[in-house]
């Protein structure tokens, strides 16, 4: 990540964590008083060391000084334990509001940028991302802060007491931080192969699991095994890379403190020795008591610790910027238009493609000169053989994709007048790819329309024919079922979704293969309940089983993104072209 960007995303997380001020300057405030009363409790040891070297022997002043240090320490220890509760709330505050506005963007991106996403590295982003720039967050702030006035505190205290050997340790202490730096610098591309690695694995992990049927009746259990662990050990190698230098950053700057430790302590005793009156020290103005060389090595220690602290969590710190990178990266996505601002008027009299053209990537043409119309009440039929654009169709008129030329109108005018959600809230859907929730059949059943009552419940559903389904469930309607459905056969996902669009009752249909998963007896009540529902409707189609468009108003044969037969059942038979030798293949139907 290059430095401007990763300062960057750090400016980022920093303002919303100031979203919440009270609790990041009382958590702030908290550990900076508590880690400037730590730094006087050397001074005072000092003192009182010199006070007994010195002859004192006045215990009432032990006393004082034993009670005045442990007075010190307890608050300080109070106040930092306090300031640590707030800045690890602070942290969960903000990660729940980031996470609050990555769901609410991933409502409204548009769904080519989702589709450029597996679902288990949205989630991630949601989950392992957000814990990890919460500790990250955590660390950055309670290490910087106490860091800073640690660094403060004990500069003044150490020139205080002999500015020649503090001058020494300044001079000495930052080859830790230069040391920590330089492996810190070649660690970051390895955190970001760590976070890219999580990514896969997670997304692998749940393409298996949904597909975990298919897998065991092909066989391929052991590929897909294979497949994780190859993932998995990328992971596990850019994690060992990323960890082993992430952990030799602090023992090496240690070993490099400590060198610092032991020169101030042997030139402290030097300056010690000189202090004596007449000393040497003395006329530099340099002099150091034994009691003030104690407090000294204890400050020299505390100096260096802001800079091992900081490198300790340098791992937690660049994971947490590459989590952040990787959010933000969503963020910064351009939201899906709202489209304009004219009012759809129901019900919508036409619908028409003219010259109309689309690509999911701009070097590849896909829908080249869809021209239909599509009249009030019809209902229109898309056939064709698979990828030839006939679910494209749809979500194009849905404005779940935008066409890239030609036009496409309602009522006459270019649908961008309308908004998205006025255009799709026209509509009622039935796809093959059913969607479920967790929740009761009943609320998943009045999905579309929250405040129906039971009996319009019940009505739908008996228009779906899942009535008789339900009522052998123990609760009926009130059965809870888990997220997707997965203790129900696919028939009867699809005939709650079925229920779903009887119970919405909308101005316009879409049904994609909307009984593919019913079996005969079913899709023929279906479908005699969808012929009442689909009269004086606008109804679009997409078919496999050509025996239920027979009907249709307009029948439009689709072949590599574009239309090259269009007609009634009857017109297209007479024709005898491509819809004719589909017939045919399908068996006459």
């Amino acid at each position: 990540m290059k430095t401007k960007e990763r300062y960057s995303v750090t400016l980022r997380i920093l303002s919303l964590a100031l979203r919440h001020k009270k609790t990041f300057i009382f958590g702030l405030a908290a550990v900076v008083v508590g880690t400037a009363l730590s730094m006087i409790a050397p001074i005072l040891v000092g003192h009182a060391i010199d006070y007994v070297a010195f002859g004192g022997t006045d215990f009432e002043m032990i006393t004082r000084y034993c009670v005045i240090i442990t007075a010190c320490v307890t608050a300080s220890g109070v106040l930092v334990w306090c300031g640590n509760v707030l800045l690890s709330n602070l942290a969960y505050l903000t990660v729940r509001d980031l996470r609050k506005r990555l769901f609410s963007k991933l409502l409204t991106l548009p769904l080519s940028v989702i589709e450029r996403h597996s679902r288990g590295d949205l989630m991630n982003r949601m989950s392992t991302f957000g814990e990890n720039l919460s500790d990250g967050l955590y660390q950055g702030v309670l290490q910087l802060s106490a860091g800073a006035v640690t660094l403060l505190v004990t500069l003044v205290c150490m020139y205080t007491l002999n500015w020649a050997v503090a001058t020494l340790i300044v001079l000495l202490t930052p080859l830790s931080a230069f040391v920590a730096a330089k492996i810190a610098k070649r660690n970051r591309v390895t955190f970001a192969e760590q976070s890219e690695n999580m990514s896969r694995l997670s997304g692998a992990a749940e393409e298996y699991f949904s597909g975990s049927r298919v897998l065991r009746a092909y066989g391929r259990v052991d590929e897909s095994a294979e497949e994780v662990e190859k993932i998995n050990r990328d992971l596990f190698g850019s994690g060992v890379r990323s960890q082993f230098a992430g952990a030799l950053v602090n023992p090496v700057s240690r070993f490099v403190n400590y060198i610092v430790y032991a020169a101030a302590a042997i030139v402290g005793g030097i300056f010690v020795i000189g202090s004596g009156a007449g000393g040497w020290a003395d006329g530099i103005g340099a002099t150091l008591t034994v009691g003030a060389l104690s407090a000294f090595l204890t400050y020299a220690n505390q100096y260096a610790r802001p800079f091992n602290d900081v490198t300790s969590v340098t791992a937690e710190l660049q994971t947490a910027s590459a989590a952040g990178r990787t959010i933000f990266a969503l963020l910064d996505e351009a939201d899906e238009d709202k489209g304009g601002t004219e009012k759809v008027e129901l019900p919508v009299s036409s619908i028409e493609f003219e010259n109309a053209s689309f690509s999911y990537n701009p070097k590849t043409p896909f829908i080249e000169g869809l021209t239909f119309r599509a009249e009030e009440g019809q209902k229109i039929a898309l056939v064709g053989t698979t990828g030839s654009g006939k679910t494209t169709v749809i979500n194009l008129i849905m404005r779940f994709y935008d066409i890239t030329g030609g036009r496409l109108e309602f009522d006459g005018k270019d649908i961008e007048s309308y908004p998205r959600a006025d255009v799709r809230r026209s509509f009622g859907m039935v796809l093959q790819d059913t969607w479920l929730f967790g929740g009761t059949i009943k609320e998943n059943i009045a999905y579309g329309k929250p405040d129906a009552t039971d009996e319009e419940i019940r009505a739908a559903a008996e228009a779906a024919h899942l009535d008789k389904f339900v009522s052998t469930l123990e609760n009926g309607y009130d059965t809870v079922i888990s997220g997707d459905g997965e203790e129900l056969s696919e028939g009867q996902k699809q005939l709650i979704t079925i229920a779903r669009v009887f119970l919405a009752s909308p101005e316009m249909l879409i049904l994609d293969e909307a009984t593919a998963s019913v079996d005969a007896m079913t899709e023929r009540a279906v479908q005699a309940a969808f012929a009442e529902l689909t009269g004086g409707r606008t109804t679009f189609v997409v078919a496999h089983r050509l025996s239920t468009i027979r009907d249709s108003d307009l029948i439009i044969v689709m072949d590599n993104g574009r239309i090259i037969e269009k007609g009634s059942h009857d017109e297209l038979v007479a024709l005898g072209g491509f819809y004719t030798q589909m017939l045919k293949a399908a068996g006459g139907e």
